[in-house]
């Protein structure tokens, strides 16, 4: 089972990935939309660390 923070950021990682594919066909605003969603994502998890 995976604990429910790595599955956080496995989704985090999915954001940032379709942001890139975004960003290589010429999506740029799509793109800066999911890449934030990751940001978002990924200080989310570094919050609950602490």
């Amino acid at each position: 089972m995976v604990s429910q923070r790595k599955a956080i950021a496995i989704i985090g990682m999915f954001f940032a990935v379709a942001g890139g594919a975004a960003w290589f066909f010429g999506q740029t605003i799509p793109a800066f939309i999911l890449w934030g969603v990751a940001v978002i994502i990924m200080l989310k998890i570094n919050k609950k660390r602490r």
